[in-house]
């Protein structure tokens, strides 16, 4: 039958040897290697599928590790916002306390004031009207009074009408 195709069995024979012998001498010299190969590119892809894990394993670590931070610094912001609005509350109760204070001092200088301008007025009304009393006893009497004459009848005066509680 191999015959009929015009081969020959040795002809068959010897291609189907050389077709064994090619196929073994590729398996050795190249599938070997190519499976090396595959096998080396399969781990360097599992390599580096395990290397990205880690990678984004650290850069979710790294994520947590600075919203943890920024929230800290959110809350740190917000304590000294807090503090800093008791601090200025605190201040301007003690500016105001310290205002009224001094208003209060100053109202109570300008009352010892008016107190000791008045007790000097009083006492100028006083000696003027001493000075009027004098001078009308004088002319009502027509005569000089003897200066220590006056002083007693002055001191007298005075005497009666700081009794009296003179009128302001």
């Amino acid at each position: 039958m191999v015959e009929a195709l015009g081969l020959s069995i040795t002809e068959v024979i010897f291609a189907v040897v050389n077709f064994l012998i090619l196929v073994g001498v590729l398996a050795k010299f190249l599938y070997k290697p190519f499976l090396t190969m595959l096998e080396n590119r399969q781990q360097s892809i599992k390599d580096a599928f395990d290397n990205a894990e880690a990678v984004n394993r650290r850069a979710d670590e790294k994520m947590a590790n600075y919203e943890k931070r920024i929230a800290n610094a959110e809350k740190e912001a917000r304590e000294i916002i807090k503090n800093a609005k008791i601090k200025a509350d605190t201040q301007a109760q003690d500016i105001i306390e310290n205002a009224k204070a001094e208003v209060a001092e100053m109202k109570l200088k300008a009352d010892r004031d008016i107190e000791r301008e008045k007790e000097r007025a009083v006492a100028d009304m006083k000696e003027q009207i001493a000075m009027l009393a004098m001078m009308a006893a004088e002319k009502i009497l027509e005569k000089d009074i003897e200066i220590e004459g006056q002083e007693f009848i002055i001191d007298d005066i005075i005497e009666q009408a700081g009794a009296s509680k003179w009128q302001n």
